[in-house]
């Protein structure tokens, strides 16, 4: 077995910078989640628990473009002489490819381009390989962003390999721990989480497996029982496999018979000591997963048939490329399931992840279960459930290794978070984790908490600067609160930090209060933003717009475009078109050039008649559209309508956008819609 660097050219588009903006958490944290009346009281338990969304104290990455170049990307490869794996350490450390070598086989679907689309947390993802998910609902934080990896011996002298990362979010250490054995023909690998702090936290956790679709890949796992998607009710409904009431006469078990994108989850059984999940593919191969019992339900996600759907695959890759169907494991019945990790805990559980040849007949039998058995029998052929649990024993006596030889750095924090606490709280992280020291430039983006943590005080900045990463962590608000009540570190962007760290945690009127004394002190367009945002929280859309005007004037223009973009939206969502129109025009070329920008103002175009440039976006190919958003069509429908009502010198009413639905389709490459019409 082998772990080296390498590097991988491919076709894409760089992630670009960040958004400055703090982006606060939404203020309902539980969600609420319809079921169509088929779910048992105990599958109702903590649906929607902690899954409103969350971003801090993330940055949104949402600045890349469709302007593909080409790319050299930094690759960690492990191999033996059956299986080679290849890693991108600055993308989350996601598992790009997993090839069989005699016969060239990727076990995964690879995609031939690094198509950044907005389906992440932080906006920014991509498809293809597998991604580890922890944290909060969704793409991870750090999807797009670089992990630590490093290479370790095993007790008999073999190297092998481990990501691992401190989510800021959670204030959890996790890490994943990649073994290839001599003669192995399946990956394996080891994922733990760390909870070391005194209060539980919401936790999760989903492996996202991306494997090729084909007309007849056929899904199987542990059990036929499965939370399905009910659009009937936008909520969730329990049946039983291959036959869902939303595809009456279809077997769903091959995902393309779903018309539209659509998923389900398998309820496996608390009794299943290795669940599973494969898929077979009608030339004879079978993919399957495995593993330990903590890691207990397993989902299906396909786009379907449907022209959005369909559309996705395409604009994720190139068009034929981008055809896949995830399968993914995770520790809640679905991923809208909350739970939570309880105080000082570790959480545990080994995958194996391999491929083998099978029985066509035997795999496509019309019965399902009896295919299903037969799968099943193929996966414990190749690994059973002793097997699987001698395997994480043997794995976890190596989980608190050092880290021996760095192979890649990534970010800061975990550092940071390393240093707090053996300077404030006498202890340190947990073993088995390895941070580089810290760098000192003062461009670092964590440089100004460095300084407050061994200073007591938050430099102060200029208010025309970006302003440095945001801190949410409890521990963080309290040292800045301490270096608050000396005089002297009174700074606007020391009390604008406090105002962020307190709206994050819900305490609204105070950072209110604080970003009034930041203002007091020095205005700001950053804070000015802030306080817009507090009032719309608040329902006061004129003190929002207020807000907004003043930071405006501040230098008659703005720092960053994600101003001119929030700014924009609140003007329009307050129908205030002719000065959004007018602002607008007023834009430098690269903040007026930008996707999101043309999106928001063609509602303003539409409105006062600049028919050129509403024609114009529905030829555009944008890069930020989000899953399932209907913004661009609905603007090509009231357009559609609008024309028909003029045609005929009629005042337009209810009656013309219906129209206009059903005779005007909207072009390809602005249907992004993953549900029938």
């Amino acid at each position: 077995m082998r772990v080296y660097q390498s590097t991988l050219r491919i076709e894409g588009s760089s992630i670009g910078g960040q958004n400055p903006l703090p982006m606060f958490r939404n203020r309902q944290k539980h969600r609420e989640v319809s079921d169509n009346g088929t779910l048992p009281s105990q599958l109702r338990t903590k649906l929607g628990y902690e899954t409103g969304e969350r971003y801090l104290p993330y940055r949104m990455q949402d600045r890349y473009t469709r302007d593909r170049k080409n790319l050299l990307l930094e690759t960690i490869v492990l191999e033996n002489e059956h299986l080679q794996a290849v890693f991108l350490p600055a993308y989350g450390g996601r598992l790009y490819s997993l090839t069989e070598k005699k016969t060239n086989r990727n076990l995964l679907y690879t995609n031939p381009v690094l198509q950044p689309a907005n389906l992440a947390i932080l906006n920014a993802w991509f498809s293809g390989g597998i991604e580890w998910n922890i944290g909060q609902l969704g793409h991870t934080f750090t999807s797009c962003s670089p992990v630590h990896a490093a290479i370790l011996k095993d007790e008999k002298g073999n190297d092998f390999f481990r990501i691992y990362d401190y989510e800021r979010c959670k204030n959890v250490f996790w890490q994943i721990d990649f073994h290839l054995p001599a003669d192995s023909d399946k990956l394996l690998l080891y994922v733990r989480i760390i909870n070391d702090n005194d209060e539980s936290v919401p936790m999760y956790w989903w492996t996202n497996i991306a494997v090729e679709e084909t007309p007849q890949a056929r899904l199987f796992s542990s059990t036929e029982e499965v939370i399905y998607i009910d659009h009937n009710v936008k909520g969730f409904g329990l049946g039983k496999l291959p036959h869902l009431p939303t595809v009456p006469g279809k077997d769903v078990s091959y995902p393309l018979s779903f018309p539209f994108s659509n998923e389900y989850f398998f309820q496996t059984p608390a009794s299943c000591e290795a669940p599973w999940e494969a898929v077979a593919y009608e030339d004879g191969r079978l993919f399957y997963e495995r593993s330990t019992s903590l890691l207990r339900y397993r989902k299906m996600f396909c786009w379907g048939n449907h022209a959005g759907g369909r559309r996705w695959c395409d604009y994720l890759a190139n068009p034929g490329e981008g055809n896949y169907i995830e399968i993914q494991s995770g520790l809640a019945p679905t991923q809208l399931h909350g739970l939570d990790m309880p105080a000082q805990s570790e959480w545990d559980f080994t995958q194996v992840i391999g491929m083998t040849d099978i029985s066509i007949d035997k795999a496509h039998q019309q019965d399902w279960n009896q295919a299903n058995q037969y799968i099943q029998d193929c996966v414990d052929h190749h690994i059973d459930a002793k097997e699987m649990e001698k395997l994480h024993k043997s794995i976890r006596a190596l989980a608190r290794k050092v880290p021996e030889q760095v192979l890649y750095t990534g970010s800061p924090w975990g550092a940071l978070e390393q240093l707090r606490r053996e300077m404030k709280e006498k202890r340190t992280i947990p073993d088995g984790f390895y941070f580089s020291k810290l760098g000192t430039a003062p461009e670092d983006e964590h440089m100004d908490w460095l300084i407050l943590l061994e200073s007591g005080s938050l430099p102060d900045h200029d208010v025309h600067e970006v302003p440095k990463a945001w801190m949410v962590q409890d521990e963080w608000l309290s040292l800045l609160r301490a270096s608050l009540e000396h005089k002297e570190n009174q700074s606007w962007n020391a009390y604008m930090y406090l105002g962020v760290m307190l709206y994050e945690n819900g305490l609204e009127q105070e950072a209110i209060e604080a970003w009034e004394k930041s203002i007091e002190i020095q205005p700001s367009v950053w804070v000015y933003r802030n306080l817009a945002e507090a009032m719309k929280y608040f329902g006061r859309m004129d003190l929002a717009l207020a807000y907004w005007k003043e930071a405006y004037l501040i230098s008659n223009s703005f720092p960053d475009r994600a101003l001119a973009e929030e700014y924009l939206n609140l003007l329009i969502t307050n129908k205030q078109y002719e000065e959004a129109w007018h602002m607008y025009n007023e834009l430098p070329e690269a903040y007026s050039s930008s996707d999101r920008i043309q999106i928001i103002v063609g509602v303003a175009a539409l409105e006062l008649d600049q028919d050129e440039f509403v024609k114009r976006l529905f030829h555009k190919e944008f890069a930020v559209i989000r899953e399932g958003e209907i913004l661009i069509i609905e603007l090509w429908y009231k357009y559609n309508a609008k024309k028909l009502a003029e045609s005929r010198n009629e005042a337009i009413t209810e009656i013309h956008p219906e129209e206009a639905k059903s005779k005007f389709p909207p072009p390809t490459n602005i249907d992004f819609r993953i549900i029938g019409e």
